[in-house]
């Protein structure tokens, strides 16, 4: 059965009308969509897709506007373009980052702290909130899969072959190639379940993804070098729970 998908980038004639945004001399024209959460939405590599959700007035039983979806060129946002203007981007990331951390102490105080120490704030934490909140680089199952294929994946096929004795210069068996899928497998629906910021593992757990990390050079990516640091602060909350438990 055919599950019926959006499709939203069409070429235009250039339209002059104020209900568009026409800011280039031929742009690719992206247009809005009815969304609704029953309907899968295909999401082209390099792309994202932005919702514009309403809820419905108690008083008046109607929303401010209709559900909707478009799809976004992620090209001027990329790794590359925002290393490239870190100087220029600086100033509003920290800027950003102090807000994270004001609710990072507001939260203390309210949970009747007296006060804390200088290394009670530092920039693993403030990570570490934006991952909590879901924040962190709006990193869905797709894109986390799609980073482990083109980064992970095959290296750690090579990784595994070894340990299991396999020889390279012969073709592997059905049931070496059925061994390898399942854990490479495993490792892939570990690393695409931190898209939720509420995941956390055990500290033997994400010891291995970050040896996994360090195995592939994965860790070097900005997405593995991210993914490394929370893991390290898991290791550490679950240290904490231990002594609690003595």
């Amino acid at each position: 059965m055919n599950i019926p998908t959006h499709n939203t980038v069409v070429k235009p004639v250039l339209n002059n009308s104020p209900e568009f945004d026409v800011s280039e001399a031929a742009p690719t024209l992206r247009t809005f969509k009815a969304y609704t959460s029953e309907l899968p939405v295909t999401i082209p590599e390099g792309e994202r897709m932005i919702k514009c959700l309403y809820r419905t007035d108690k008083k008046t039983g109607k929303a401010a506007g209709d559900n909707s979806y478009i799809l976004v060129s992620e090209s001027h946002l990329s790794e590359d373009v925002m290393i490239e203007n870190a100087v220029k981007l600086a100033p509003y990331v920290a800027a950003y980052f102090q807000g994270v951390e004001d609710d990072v102490v507001k939260e203390h105080h309210k949970k009747a702290g007296k006060g804390f120490s200088d290394s009670f704030l530092s920039l693993s934490k403030i990570l570490e909130t934006l991952d909590s909140r879901g924040q962190s680089n709006r990193l869905n199952k797709e894109k986390i899969e799609a980073w482990f294929g083109s980064t992970m994946q095959e290296k750690l096929v090579s990784a595994f072959a070894d340990r299991m004795g396999m020889d390279s210069s012969e073709e592997p068996t059905a049931e070496e190639l059925e061994k390898l899928a399942v854990v490479t497998g495993a490792y892939r629906a570990k690393f695409a379940s931190l898209a939720s910021g509420k995941t956390s593992y055990r500290k033997e757990e994400a010891e291995a993804l970050q040896k996994a990390l360090d195995t592939t050079g994965a860790v070097e990516s900005a997405i593995g070098a991210r993914f490394y640091e929370r893991l390290e602060a898991m290791k550490s909350v679950s240290s904490n729970d231990l002594l609690m438990a003595l």
